[in-house]
């Protein structure tokens, strides 16, 4: 049975709306032509952080399938048995982070994704952890 966890989809949602936003600031200020080239850069500093925000959300997924769990962030993907993991690390707080090492390859995920609890059951249950 296939298995996929996700980061809480209303993070991707803020992310876009804020694009929204600061794409239509820039285009106010794309028919303003007094507007300084600092402000039109500061804007499309802005307009690529959110929009590269939105891609995270949607592209970031840790997949569990069988004996193998794939990690897919924005720009690399970490495929990995079950049995080449090796330790977990969980550091607790308002936002809980969990690290996950298997050798040289590692990913970390936190309380923000969907069902978290369950990803870390199933780590537990499968990895020998150390």
């Amino acid at each position: 049975m296939k298995r996929t966890f996700r980061p809480q989809p209303f993070l991707g949602v803020a992310m876009a709306l804020a694009a929204v936003f600061w794409l239509s600031v820039l285009a106010f200020l794309v028919v303003n032509p007094s507007v300084p080239l600092e402000t039109f850069a500061s804007t499309a500093f802005f307009v690529i952080l959110f929009v590269a925000s939105v891609f995270y959300y949607v592209r970031t997924a840790i997949l569990v399938d069988g004996d193998k769990i794939t990690y897919r962030g924005m720009v690399r993907e970490v495929r990995l048995s079950f049995k080449d993991i090796q330790k977990l690390k969980v550091l607790p707080g308002p936002i809980t982070l969990y690290t996950v090492h298997a050798g040289r390859h590692t990913f970390s995920f936190s309380s923000f994704f969907q069902r978290h609890k369950e990803l870390v059951e199933l780590l537990r249950d499968r990895a020998p952890l150390r």
